[in-house]
């Protein structure tokens, strides 16, 4: 038979340690993991709509954003309408200081060819008109040029101009759950192959 002074020591300790762990839980989604859902179509086929992404706050604390990097960011406050909370995510194709050359077909980074994602759809620029041939950009100091992988369908920097860096919120890490169509079932479903996918 228990005695009371036992039971209450074990109750309580029980309690601290739920206080603790619920502090530990609030702490790593505030400071450190974040949730965020794919709200359109501009990144597939990397990232399909409906996917749910795990996203890291502390990746850009640890290191500097790379070209190529999938990044997750607020608009510019110019930009933002009655959503202003509303993340994007996009791909970063150009770094501070880079000078780009967009053409119907390509695009080239200081006098080199990008790499297209393997995922990617073509790089048409839709403000690139039938008579253009190509468009140059130099990315200012403190900004990036940023460009959804579904690049004929996406309102990027293209669009919006650049992206300034204190507004990236964090970089994805997998994807957790996926729900939506796929081409052999326009019916919505989970997407179970998507589960627990890294994003490149």
């Amino acid at each position: 038979m228990e005695s009371p002074g036992f039971s209450s020591i074990r109750w309580r300790d029980l309690a601290l340690t739920a206080v603790f762990a619920a502090c530990i839980a609030i702490a790593l989604r505030v400071f450190v993991l974040g949730a965020f859902t794919i709200p359109s179509h501009s990144m597939e086929g990397t990232i399909l709509h409906g996917d749910y992404i795990l996203m890291s706050k502390i990746t850009y604390l640890l290191r500097d954003v790379r070209r190529g990097d999938v990044i997750i960011f607020s608009l510019p406050d110019s930009l933002r309408g009655r959503e202003p909370n509303e993340l994007y995510i996009k791909r970063v194709v150009g770094l501070p200081g880079d000078t780009l050359l967009l053409t119907h077909e390509s695009i080239s980074v200081n006098d080199t060819l990008l790499p297209t994602p393997p995922q990617a759809q073509p790089p048409y620029d839709p403000l690139l008109s039938p008579k253009d041939r190509k468009r140059t950009i130099v990315v200012p100091p403190g900004s990036f040029f940023v460009m959804g992988d579904n690049r004929s369908n996406s309102y990027d920097s293209r669009s919006w101009g650049m992206l300034p860096s204190d507004h990236i919120m964090g970089s994805p890490l997998f994807i957790y759950w996926s729900f939506g169509d796929t081409p052999n079932n326009p019916a919505e479903h989970i997407r179970w192959d998507r589960l627990l996918q890294f994003i490149k």
